[in-house]
């Protein structure tokens, strides 16, 4: 049965992977003739401006900004709006807001609900810890008919949580339609390493720093930390304290990201865990290598070669900066070899497989 009408249930506009993947697939839902309604619970956030024409907003009033059991009531919160909504379908764009989907369950008892899985489901545990933490994550997602994966090794990790009947595998959006790359023309004099990331605990950016001021040591370099978050005077503090101040930049959220990716030597990741990080493809489709702790499942098969940078399984800011020593004595560019593969990460494509997958679920 084909689902006409999508509804998409954020907390709010904030700038996160999700929110930003949810709305370039609402993009190419309108293009292919479906109505999207995003619901959210207020309207907090920059990422307002990337909600794609044609799509209805609806945020609750009064409005549910985030606090610390703010999700608790979401969900309760939502339900007026879905009933005048009368959506086919709700689409989950992350973990963030699985708790959404018992509210909407109770209400709706035949409305069908997809989500996304956005992080790895449980950490790594030992067996007692993760049979008990296994059975929470089930309660959180029983009301939930599919979940979206966007690579076989995320699937994996979770199989003893989420069996292979509830999920499927579907590429992740990361790149948006006619995307071409900006030339890269050589490095820059003194190579430019890259950062994108919120300035939160999950992405770990005291490391990056801490593990640039060691490469500056024996290496001319800089670094650009692009967006923003709680952690910034934090950041900044740490700049200032390791004395590397005029080698390091961080003018928050750009929207030149092509262009500052078509400078760098490399792409600098340091977070703790990751689902399957949309900026990592970006990089790679863009011919910049990358240097990234081991934080998602996906990430050894995404950095597959020399050539396309280094998966440090230590989080040490000693073995980071090694690995960026090895990246930037390699080549600048590759003749796309590190972007080959990746054209099923584009959006029209994506978007259709979604599509595929929403009409094919029943309650």
């Amino acid at each position: 049965m084909i689902k006409q009408h999508i509804a998409i249930v954020i907390h709010d506009f904030n700038a996160g992977g999700t929110e930003a993947i949810a709305f370039r697939l609402a993009g190419e839902w309108l293009k292919k003739g479906r109505r999207v309604t995003i619901i959210a619970g207020a309207l907090d956030g920059p990422m307002r401006e990337r909600v794609p024409q044609g799509a209805d907003i609806v945020v609750l009033d009064p409005p549910i900004p985030r606090s610390a059991l703010s999700r608790l009531r979401l969900g309760e919160g939502m339900i007026p709006a879905l009933a005048k909504a009368k959506p086919d379908l709700v689409f989950i764009p992350g973990n963030f807001h699985f708790i959404l989907a018992h509210a909407i369950r109770q209400h709706f008892p035949n409305l069908p609900i997809v989500a996304k899985v956005s992080n790895p489901l449980l950490p790594p545990l030992p067996g007692p810890l993760r049979t008990a933490a296994g059975m929470a994550v089930r309660w959180l997602a029983a009301p939930i008919n599919r979940l979206v994966y966007m690579s076989a090794e995320l699937q994996a990790a979770d199989s003893d949580v989420i069996g292979p009947d509830r999920s499927a595998i579907l590429a992740e959006p990361n790149l948006p339609q006619g995307y071409c790359p900006l030339p890269r023309h050589g490095p820059q004099h003194p190579p430019l390493i890259l950062a994108i990331a919120r300035m939160e605990p999950q992405k770990n950016l005291a490391l990056a720093i801490r593990a640039f001021a060691i490469l500056l040591k024996k290496h001319d370099a800089r670094l650009l930390i692009l967006g923003e978050g709680r952690d910034r005077a934090a950041l900044e503090a740490l700049v200032q304290r390791l004395g590397i101040a005029e080698f390091v930049a961080m003018p928050g959220f750009a929207s030149d990201i092509a262009e500052k990716l078509a400078q760098a030597s490399l792409l600098l990741m340091t977070s703790r865990y990751e689902g399957f990080p949309a900026v990592l493809i970006e990089a790679l489709a863009a011919d910049v290598p990358v240097v990234s702790t081991n934080c998602s499942p996906s990430q050894k098969a995404l950095i597959a070669s020399p050539l396309h940078g280094r998966v440090v399984d230590r989080s040490r800011a000693d073995d980071l900066a090694a690995a960026m020593a090895d990246v930037l004595a390699g080549p600048f560019a590759s003749n796309g070899e590190r972007a080959r593969g990746l054209e099923r990460h584009a959006s029209p494509a994506s978007a259709t497989s979604y599509l595929a997958l929403f009409d094919s679920v029943t309650v």
